[in-house]
């Protein structure tokens, strides 16, 4: 029952698993909670569903009737953490006044937040053959998703603004992605940093596929 294959990272990004548990319901986190520090520690391929058991002091029956795979495990995981992500941003720009300082203060947080995500940070280093195909060849879903979530967050300005949502969303995307994928170069991560360069560039760029006003 353990064995998924050598990518438990295809199911996810296929859509190939079925719905996880309801999040938030103890038991489900108490297993995730043991998941991720074993992932973090050992990586994906190193662990085991019986080490998950172990670790969350619950039995077989109990992990496999709430993930009856690994690689759903490894959904549940995932996606757990995504939403940890996108809530974190979400906190980060909720009470910035405009669409120019939401940008610089989204990408600064975004920038931020993935320097601090540490699961993906750790399986770059131990895992880097099973994670980069899926976040450069076979990224698709995955920038697919983050497009979708940024663009949903843009749209209630995007018309009194005059921009495509979508288009914007789709270039502060790549751009922080690469920056995930290769931090090191001339782009500054840290807070402060990281604002006077969206503020110097990405805002321009934004305001560069504004549409003019019919009354301008």
């Amino acid at each position: 029952m353990d064995d998924d294959g050598d990518d438990p990272l295809r199911g996810l990004l296929t859509g190939a698993t079925r719905s996880e548990p309801d999040p938030g319901e103890p038991l489900t986190d108490r297993i995730l909670d043991a998941a991720l520090g074993l992932f973090e520690t050992f990586g994906l391929r190193k662990t085991t569903m019986d080490d998950v058991a172990r670790a969350s002091g619950l039995g077989r029956a109990t992990v496999y009737r709430r993930f009856p795979s690994k690689a759903e495990l490894v959904s549940g995981v995932l996606m757990r953490e995504a939403r940890r992500f996108f809530a974190e941003l979400d906190q980060a720009v909720a009470d910035v006044p405009g669409l120019e300082e939401g940008i610089v203060e989204g990408f600064a947080a975004t920038v931020r937040i993935s320097r601090e995500q540490r699961l993906f940070n750790r399986l770059m280093t131990i895992e880097p053959d099973l994670l980069l195909p899926h976040a450069t060849s076979a990224a698709g879903p995955l920038l697919a998703a983050a497009r979708g979530y940024l663009a949903q967050r843009l749209r209630p300005v995007s018309a009194d603004e005059g921009f495509d949502p979508e288009l914007v969303a789709e270039i502060l995307v790549r751009l922080t992605h690469s920056l995930s994928l290769t931090p090191a170069g001339l782009i500054p991560l840290d807070d402060d940093g990281a604002r006077a360069f969206a503020r110097r560039y990405l805002v321009p760029i934004v305001n560069g596929h504004r549409r003019p006003r019919p009354d301008a």
